[in-house]
């Protein structure tokens, strides 16, 4: 069902697993063994099908749903939260949880399809960043690890465009040995 379905499980991918929990233990109930994988194989069919129509803006639409605004301008759109049958208790609840106790501070919150709320802060409320402050910093990029447990990622030092010896040259300078590290990494832009 691929990593997408672990970040943001669709109302389709939680029937789909539940389908296929269910089909797959027939086999444990009863001797019945290749209609059990032509039934799995049907159901994964149909699962990939959706998966690629809510790639397109109709699909997603309509297997989906849009985005429902909860809150405008500090305000909650009652007519909003009873379409999504969602309580005010519950509402306040995911709000505090994200770190907005009062609804003046909030500008937009969004029930996204997924299920989860996105909160849009007013102006005033935003973090500050080095942006705002105007504070100049340096993109040192991804870390991206060459060595794990005490093995050299050979696959991430060709991504770096590094060798095996630039890495043993590091090493030998610190004077320390592969097999002793747990963890090492390098800044993609350093």
């Amino acid at each position: 069902m691929g990593k997408s379905t672990i970040i943001q499980m669709t109302p389709y991918d939680l029937v789909a697993i539940i389908i296929v929990g269910t089909v797959a233990a027939e086999p444990l109930i009863s001797t019945e063994f290749y209609p059990t994988i032509s039934t799995l194989a049907v159901l994964i069919i149909f699962h990939i099908l959706f998966s690629k129509a809510t790639l397109w803006q109709w699909g997603n639409r309509f297997f989906l749903g849009e985005p429902t605004i909860l809150i405008k301008h500090g305000e909650i759109v009652e007519d909003n939260m009873e379409k999504s049958r969602l309580s005010y208790a519950q509402l306040l609840s995911i709000l505090r949880s994200k770190g907005y106790p009062k609804l003046s501070d909030i500008e937009y919150a969004l029930l996204e399809p997924i299920g989860e709320v996105s909160v849009i802060p007013k102006a005033e409320n935003t973090p500050v960043t080095v942006q705002h402050l105007k504070i100049p910093i340096k993109d040192e990029g991804l870390p991206i690890s060459v060595i794990v447990d005490g093995r050299i990622q050979h696959r991430n030092l060709k991504l770096l465009g590094k060798s095996k010896e630039w890495l043993m040259e590091h090493l030998d300078n610190q004077d320390v040995k592969v097999k002793d590290i747990l963890l090492a990494y390098v800044d993609e832009k350093n």
